[in-house]
């Protein structure tokens, strides 16, 4: 991600729970930090900042259940939404849904955020496929995927200073 303006910031608050899907990092509007800048650590997506004050933001993470993520298969460009889910992110995974029953998909493929998103830059690592099978209605194709970041133990995440908007400009 050499090509984004990045800025690291320490974790120094996070919510209840053994999991990270939401916390606080010591960067704020002060170091140029705007709601809506996606988060990343360990070569993957963390999640997006969803408040900022003058010396801290919040993040809210990819494992919360109220995250879904525009995806796309590496290899394929097959379209895909990944799901939060803090029960699922027990067993270590995260829901892969909506993807076309004739997609073909591969274990371990890699699963990128989409162009198609309004608020996530293309292309960040989001995790690897576990497994994929049919929906009972035969309509689309759900599945897991390995989240590329450990969430028992964000320390230190980069956030990358663009947004969306002026990415696609």
């Amino acid at each position: 991600y050499n090509d984004y303006d990045k800025i690291a910031a320490s974790v120094i608050a996070k919510g209840t729970g053994n999991w990270y899907n939401t916390f606080t990092v010591n960067r704020g509007t002060e170091d140029g930090v705007a709601v809506n800048m996606n988060v990343i650590s360990d070569g993957g997506l963390v999640g997006i900042v969803t408040e900022v004050g003058k010396n801290w933001s919040t993040v809210r993470s990819i494992i919360d259940d109220d995250n879904n993520v525009s995806a796309m298969l590496l290899d394929s460009s097959e379209n895909c939404i990944v799901t939060g889910s803090l029960s699922l992110i027990e067993s270590g995974k995260l829901a892969l849904s909506e993807l076309r029953t004739d997609a073909k998909v591969s274990t371990g493929e890699r699963v990128v955020t989409s162009n198609i998103s309004d608020k996530y830059l293309p292309g960040i690592l989001i995790g690897y496929v576990d497994s994929v099978q049919d929906d009972s209605n035969l309509l689309t194709k759900t599945g897991y995927i390995i989240p590329a970041v450990n969430f028992q133990s964000v320390n230190t995440v980069l956030i990358i200073k663009q947004l969306k908007e002026t990415a696609d400009q």
